[in-house]
């Protein structure tokens, strides 16, 4: 999803019309209704319907109402604003657009992407494209003062436990492996079931939290993160989309850009997002950090970690 000032033929008020049509095919749906005149709880009701077609097909007009914390009438009314007799009308013309996509996994995205049929270096190009793209959007869509907040929490945390489950694994070690020269008292939670079961047990008031989940959020994660809240923990999530459902959860919220395709890209802005918590965090504790940091070079000398010509 973009989140950008334009407006003009691609996009209204910060929100990706063709991106919304390429993945749900659902604007010609809503073509009667003016996006840019809406007041804001409408237009927050069609633009969650759009990003979550596959969710909202599923919910009654109380829990979307709900999820969005509106009165149900306001659902009802924006649905018959687009041409609709109401949300259970929509829903049943949306049952048609979402049907063939709702078994689609992000490993079926990722492949429908070598579908066409392009050059080696086009690929690479696109690859690199896209991952800047990620970084710009990131860099847009960013609360400085959030990051600053997390990079307090955790310098304050009795434990700071980092949840990234499967493939997001591999955020949850680079955050912990940057910041442990500093904060010793930091774990990464990467494994389902067992280890984050052992690490749950132990979530307590003084710690913090943070969890991270991109797309199709995974369900452990979900729950690990509302028992932290409820064991009083500072929270704070880490995600591509303010409708995630650790929003729920979250004290502080870190948001990355929305990956258009390729289900492994919102990881360049998390990876991006981690090194500005470290560099947040060697500033406020300076100078000991830079005494730290002065330690850790100097035992890589003497061991010789690295090869000197």
């Amino acid at each position: 999803m973009i989140y950008g000032p334009e407006k003009n033929g691609q996009h209204i008020r910060g929100f990706s019309l063709n991106f919304a049509a390429s993945k749900f095919s659902m604007m010609e749906l809503i073509k009667n209704i003016d996006l840019e005149s809406l007041p804001k709880k409408k237009y927050m009701v069609i633009r969650y319907i759009l990003d979550h077609a596959e969710e909202v097909v599923l919910l009654s007009t109380a829990e979307l109402a709900d999820k969005l914390s509106v009165d149900p009438v306001t659902i009802i009314k924006t649905c018959q604003e687009a041409g609709f007799k109401g949300f259970h009308d929509l829903k049943k013309r949306m049952k048609t657009q979402v049907r063939a996509k709702i078994s689609r996994t992000p490993i079926d995205k990722f492949l429908s992407e070598f579908d066409v049929n392009t050059s080696t270096e086009e690929a690479i190009r696109n690859a690199v494209s896209r991952d800047l793209k990620m970084l710009t959007g990131t860099i847009e869509k960013i609360s400085f003062k959030n990051i600053i907040l997390t990079a307090e929490a955790i310098i304050r945390s009795r434990q700071t436990y980092i949840i990234g489950l499967g493939y997001i694994g591999n955020v949850a070690n680079y955050l912990q492996s940057l910041i442990r020269s500093h904060i010793p008292q930091s774990h990464a939670i990467t494994e389902y079931n067992g280890m984050l079961f052992d690490y749950m047990a132990h979530f307590g008031k003084g710690d913090t939290v943070i969890a991270i989940g991109f797309d199709k959020c995974q369900n452990q994660t979900i729950k690990a993160f509302k028992k932290a809240k409820q064991s009083g923990a500072t929270t704070i999530m880490l995600a591509d989309s303010e409708y995630s459902p650790l929003c729920k959860y979250a004290k502080i919220k870190l948001l990355v850009h929305a990956a258009p395709n390729y289900f492994l890209s919102p990881l360049i802005g998390a990876f991006s997002l981690c090194n500005a918590i470290l560099h947040c965090i060697v500033e406020m504790t300076k100078p000991e950090s830079t005494r730290r940091s002065t330690a850790y070079k100097k035992l890589l000398l003497d061991e010789k970690v690295y090869f000197l010509s």
